[in-house]
């Protein structure tokens, strides 16, 4: 399938690893100009040169997420080095993982920074040149337990939901000027991250670091844990021009380990 990607600029938060690397590495094999950037610029740097080995086009920028100014310059620093970004897929790091007693106001704050204000802030500076151009996608990549709470995740559980909130409000806002707005809420995809809490889970539960994996893939309707590729496949097509046709919308894809029926 043509995914009508070719040519399209595409800024891929938090892309140097996991599902970021995984989203952009998929973009830039479908024709897209692909910006991958992080906070750690030799782990953006090496992102860059996997891609650009795949014969992908890819502009590699170390960023801040957190800080204002930074989203900014990163933002114009797109434009004058490929143009006006056309897909722009809002991925953030995760947050500590605790208890709502455990965790402090400042990890509260901190977390808020990272997973909605930013979200807010590189919305705000990307959707009006889509509504221009009558052409954009946005894909806030959230999480499963914004719909079914995880324990120890009390600050994913939380602000992820009122993301994926902000994005169902903009694809009223933004349908009629040709631009989709999207979440796609990722269950157990084998990242580095995932398996940190899925350690801290397993220790919290008093199982060994090595059966941790086990109860996950069991619950799930697949029987295993997701792989990064898989996830990129699914945000690839929702930022595509094959998907033009469906905005507002929250995808889980979690292998069947959600229960509800949504």
């Amino acid at each position: 399938m043509d995914l009508g990607l070719n040519g399209k600029v595409a800024l891929v938060c938090a892309s140097s690893h996991g599902l970021g690397f995984a989203t952009a590495h998929r973009l830039a094999r479908e024709g897209a100009s692909v910006v991958v950037c992080g906070r750690d610029a030799m782990a953006v740097d090496a992102a860059r040169q996997r891609i650009e080995a795949d014969g992908g086009k890819v502009l590699g920028i170390p960023v801040n997420l957190s800080d204002a100014a930074e989203r900014v310059r990163l933002v114009k620093e797109i434009e004058a080095g490929l143009g006006p970004i056309d897909i722009c897929v809002l991925n953030t790091g995760g947050p500590p993982v605790g208890t709502f007693e455990t965790l402090t106001l400042d990890q509260w704050r901190d977390a808020y920074d990272l997973l909605v204000q930013s979200v807010v802030h590189l919305a705000q500076l990307v959707l009006p040149g889509m509504a221009e151009r009558k052409w954009g996608r946005v894909l806030a990549v959230t999480s499963f337990v914004a719909r079914e709470p995880a324990n120890l995740m009390v600050l994913s559980n939380s602000l992820r939901a009122s993301v994926n909130g902000l994005m169902r409000t903009l694809a009223n806002e933004y349908g009629p000027h040709g631009v989709t707005v999207n979440s796609i809420l990722p269950g157990y995809i084998l990242t580095d991250r995932m398996q940190k809490v899925v350690r801290a889970q397993a220790e919290a539960r008093g199982l060994p670091p090595d059966q941790a994996l086990d109860p996950i893939a069991n619950n799930a309707a697949l029987r295993r844990v997701g792989q990064p590729d898989e996830f990129g496949n699914l945000a690839a097509f929702l930022v595509s021009e094959a998907a033009s046709y469906v905005t507002g919308t929250a995808i889980t894809i979690d292998g069947g380990l959600s229960r509800g029926v949504y």
